[in-house]
């Protein structure tokens, strides 16, 4: 026991000491430990950026720095750029959400297990479409890249098709059970040429990215400057490796869009995962989804639509979907929604909610959130950690993802922001002492309605549903070690990390 006191003491010393650290030595120590190749991180609220902070190397053979400017491939949160287009088309009427998407592509696209169900827009968006990445998708993809002709989607959505599998598809009702998928989104980039009648990255480039005078784009070769374009590496036997986008300094040559014809595959722009774009120029997009769909007067979606998207679809009941561990529990319109459990999907400890997309591929972990409550939100890109995917008891993310996330609600300055945050007046009347603690543990709250105690797996230790305003809990049982605590109010939920010595 002695020893156990020993280590948290010593613990709770050292955060004692990083907390008077700013956000970007805890970023820059967080990224030493990890074996961060490079990385950047974005803070903002609904009033633009309060702190951008860049890390490492763009290109490590090239010793580029990274920079405000760097450009990542930024995987599956390109998914909600993907969504964002799809839902202007939405507003101006050219597509509903509940349209059979083989009455756009013109030709069936039906699961073989219940042929007489529409698959839908709206299904592709949320992941319950029951399409899946079957064993064929990624010599798909691969053949959508390189061959010359580009095969047409068609060729792994319909029997007969050369890349067609029977096993495409799960073995369930079309919009109802949740299976994340890559292909889902393909699908959307190509019922974007099939509706505007342009490519895919083109589209996206005029009515997202010049709008918002964003650097960024579906296509390597639009970028102004290649050589802010990072590199994505692995760390394989202790050597840095080279994943996706090491193109020294020189423009990719495309051999297979001279005939290509819009609407027949959209895949070959990544819209599942293909976005290049600066954490910087990221932000705008999410501060616009966090003001309802604008940046400074810049409108690339309605109110009405921005708030469909953040609307949930999906809800994880236990048995209705693959939820990934418990990272996916909640999902909108192209939008992960955290519902905040801890041991799964919690972010930021004192957001009960939050809204954006994770993203992981060729060594890059990125991350992008919005909470519409405190009304602010962030950008995470590292293009490569060293120490690999570590995992831990405290959420589904990753270990890094979740230090970053600790050290973005410890150490940034939202009082920077020009409006007021509701969790901060929660937080002043609410008092939690002594932590750490030994036998009782009070608090005193004047608008506690449930107070609840979990230990890191998620697991509740101790829950009281309208509590006295002075509460002292007996903690004698309660095992040394780290623990969350949630206080709930008519209006916000605050969680807080708590010691047992």
């Amino acid at each position: 026991m002695k020893l156990l006191k020993v280590s948290i003491l010593i613990h709770l010393t050292f955060y004692g000491m990083v907390f008077s650290q700013n956000l970007e030595t805890q970023f820059n120590n967080i990224a030493s430990t990890n074996d961060m190749m490079g990385g950047s991180l974005v803070v903002f609220c609904k009033d633009g950026i309060i702190e951008n902070i860049s890390y490492g190397k763009a290109d490590y053979n090239r010793n580029i720095p990274v920079t405000n400017q760097t450009k990542y491939r930024i995987a599956s949160i390109s998914k909600t750029i993907t969504a964002i287009a799809i839902m202007q088309l939405v507003q101006q009427n050219l597509l509903s959400l509940d349209d059979d998407i083989g009455n756009i592509l013109n030709y069936d696209v039906k699961n073989p297990s219940y042929p007489n169900t529409a698959i839908t827009i709206r299904m592709l968006l949320s992941h319950t479409s029951s399409i899946i990445d079957g064993t064929t998708y990624s010599s798909f993809m691969q053949a959508t890249v390189n061959d010359n002709p580009i095969p047409d989607l068609s060729e792994i959505l319909c029997p007969g098709g050369t890349y067609y599998t029977s096993g495409q598809f799960t073995n369930t009702v079309p919009g109802i059970y949740f299976n994340y998928s890559n292909l889902n989104y393909v699908i959307l980039g190509t019922i974007v040429e099939k509706i505007s009648g342009q490519r895919f990255d083109i589209y996206c480039k005029q009515n997202i990215c010049i709008p918002l005078n964003i650097d960024a784009s579906f296509n390597v070769n639009d970028l102004t400057d290649i050589n802010q374009l990072a590199v994505l590496y692995r760390k394989i036997y202790g050597v840095w490796t080279p994943q996706a986008d090491n193109y020294l300094g020189t423009q990719p040559s495309f051999t297979n869009l001279e005939e290509y014809i819009p609407g027949t595959n959209g895949g070959r722009f990544g819209p599942q995962g293909g976005f290049r774009c600066s954490a910087e120029d990221l932000a705008k997009i999410f501060i616009a989804l966090l003001n309802k769909g604008t940046y400074h007067e810049v409108q690339i979606l309605a109110e009405e639509t921005c708030s469909e998207m953040f609307t949930s679809q999906w809800n994880y009941n236990g048995t209705n979907g693959n939820n990934y561990y418990g990272l996916f529990r909640n999902w909108g319109l192209g939008v992960h929604i955290t519902t905040s459990t801890p041991g799964s999907d919690i972010i930021l400890t004192s957001s009960t909610s939050m809204f954006g997309h994770p993203g992981e591929a060729y060594g890059l972990v990125s991350d992008a959130y919005v909470d519409t409550l405190r009304q602010i939100g962030f950008i995470f890109i590292t293009n490569g950690v060293g120490t690999g995917y570590q995992t831990n008891n405290y959420s589904a993310f990753y270990t890094v993802e979740q230090e970053v996330f600790d050290a973005i609600e410890n150490f940034s300055d939202f009082s920077a922001c020009n409006h007021s945050i509701i969790a901060e007046s929660t937080k002043k009347h609410t008092e939690i002492f002594p932590n750490p603690f030994d036998k009782l543990l009070y608090i005193n709250s004047n608008n506690a309605e449930k107070i609840t105690i979990y230990d890191l797996a998620g697991k509740i230790i101790y829950e009281n549903n309208f509590p006295k305003k002075n509460l002292s809990i007996d903690t004698q049982n309660f095992k040394p070690g780290f623990f969350i605590l949630e206080i709930k109010t008519y209006n916000n939920s605050e969680k807080k990390k708590i010691v047992k010595l």
